[in-house]
């Protein structure tokens, strides 16, 4: 390998040793040993560049197909029947139990038994039926509420409020809330208060369950004394 005279003559120690070694130079001063001006580069779409990108895609919605293919299997249970009294509905799974006691136990009247799909409905309920005051006050001002509960709506009857669902929450003309419903127990004080309210036309009333409610279980207390 032959070496370039200046550095050959560096190592071997002659006087020419001390020169500088040639370096080629800009000979513009003060610019940049080189130069970089960004391009756009563009690829077509089948090219290598994009290839991982490609399978972590792929494997992506491949994994959220399969999510969105997998239905949940529901837990499976031998048949058994609904723990409220009175309640005859048998059920093979817990979430259909679950959905039902929701349904149909978990918004009951504790004057009257009625069950109701939620709580506004009950709540409703309980103030047009078992509150002494509200016919004392439905006579001043308005106090049936709109069924629907994101309505602020009140109105002077309840036939205005059945109007008013009909026409604007587009409920069907026959919807029912609240029909009468015969007490075969011992009457409450609560109940007997509705009872002698001023009877109103049975067309009127509107009902929301399709099913008759269940009685709540009933439950002892025992207690014991000493002698």
């Amino acid at each position: 390998m032959l070496l370039p005279p200046a550095l050959y003559s560096r190592l071997a120690g002659e006087p020419g040793a001390a020169e500088p070694l040639p370096v080629e130079r800009n000979p513009a001063a003060g610019e940049a040993p080189f130069r970089f001006a960004p391009r756009a580069v563009r690829f077509p779409r089948d090219h290598e560049f994009f290839e991982d990108g490609d399978v972590q895609r792929h494997l992506y919605l491949q994994d959220m197909l399969t999510q969105v293919s997998e239905t949940p299997e529901k837990s499976m249970v031998p048949e058994f029947t609904c723990q409220v009294a009175g309640c005859c509905q048998v059920f093979a799974a817990i979430e259909d139990y679950q959905h039902h006691y929701h349904m149909m136990h978990g918004n009951t009247c504790s004057f009257c038994n009625r069950a109701f799909p939620s709580g506004h409905l009950l709540d409703v309920h309980i103030l047009e039926w078992h509150d002494s005051l509200f016919q004392i006050l439905a006579q001043r001002q308005d106090m049936y509420q709109c069924l629907v509960e994101s309505c602020p709506e009140k109105f002077k009857t309840s036939q205005d409020r059945k109007d008013h669902m009909v026409r604007l929450h587009l409920y069907p003309a026959d919807f029912r809330f609240d029909k009468p419903k015969t007490n075969r127990g011992p009457a409450m004080p609560a109940a007997a208060d509705a009872a002698t309210r001023a009877p109103t036309d049975d067309s009127d009333a509107m009902e929301i369950c399709s099913e008759p409610a269940a009685p709540p279980p009933c439950r002892r207390t025992y207690s014991h004394r000493s002698v």
